[in-house]
């Protein structure tokens, strides 16, 4: 073995995954995901690989190949997921990032490549017959909140939610991060922001800034994830979260004496 592949070994992943964390409280027993913005099912994967049924969502055409064959178990549709049923819409793709699929351009990249229809996750579960759903995230590049505007919470209650944060893909669209928080925090959940640093360029890795319980003053130009739980799984979400934080900031030390 290598000295890469040790010191990976070592340091464990490069990256500080959100959903990961989740699906080490809350993946046993199995249960039922929703994955709004599955890109190449990367989210999905620990799920699915302990029994889980994901309903996964991904307009974007060349994603959503990459996620078939990734991913055969899960239940694919090609909408988007909005506050509004049936509309058809221009879905903005990048040269530049694959992970920046969105329906309201923010990049100088972004181009209409595709047209696809909308659905409302209520809508969807009520045609489907799926009566509970355990996990719900979304990433859909500034359209969480319509996301989470669309689901059923007088009939449901997810066990834990992960959705993503940008103000500046947001503000645009009339919210901030603040009001994704604040929403959750209305249907009884507990906020916890994984907050990233800014993004210096689409298609490249980003770093991991801290973990901290909402409310809570974010950087205008910061972005990264809300995970909402019930009140009483938020220490177990940031005793899981913690060895990951602290090999990420090894990691980074070992990479900046690497000269990497």
């Amino acid at each position: 073995m290598g000295l890469k592949q040790q010191v990976g070994k070592v340091l464990g992943p490069p990256s500080f995954d959100e959903v990961d964390i989740v699906s080490r409280i809350i993946g046993r027993p199995a249960g039922i995901m929703l994955d709004v913005g599955a890109h190449h099912g990367y989210s999905a994967d620990p799920f699915l690989a302990r029994g889980w049924t994901v309903y996964a969502f991904e307009p974007d055409p060349a994603n959503r190949a990459i996620l078939e064959r990734r991913c055969p178990a899960a239940v694919i549709d090609p909408r988007a997921v909005s506050e509004i049923d049936g509309d058809t819409v221009d879905l903005y793709t990048s040269d530049v990032s694959t992970g920046i699929s969105t329906l309201s351009p923010f990049h100088d990249s972004h181009a209409p490549t595709a047209t696809v229809r909308t659905v409302r996750l209520d809508t969807y579960l009520r045609e489907s017959a799926i009566s509970h759903v355990d996990f719900l995230k979304s990433d859909v590049e500034g359209f969480d909140l319509f996301v989470l505007r669309s689901f059923p919470w007088d009939s449901q209650h997810p066990r834990a939610v992960v959705c993503e944060y940008e103000d500046h893909k947001t503000t645009r669209l009339g919210h901030t991060m603040h009001d994704i928080a604040m929403f959750l925090q209305s249907h009884g959940y507990a906020v916890v922001v994984s907050e990233w640093n800014p993004i210096v360029a689409y298609g490249t890795s980003h770093t991991w800034r801290r973990f901290v319980r909402y409310p809570v003053d974010v950087s205008a130009d910061s972005w990264g994830n809300l995970i909402a739980v019930a009140p009483e799984l938020v220490s177990s979400v940031e005793g899981a979260a913690g060895p990951a934080a602290r090999r990420m900031k090894v990691r980074r030390l070992a990479d900046r004496l690497r000269g990497r």
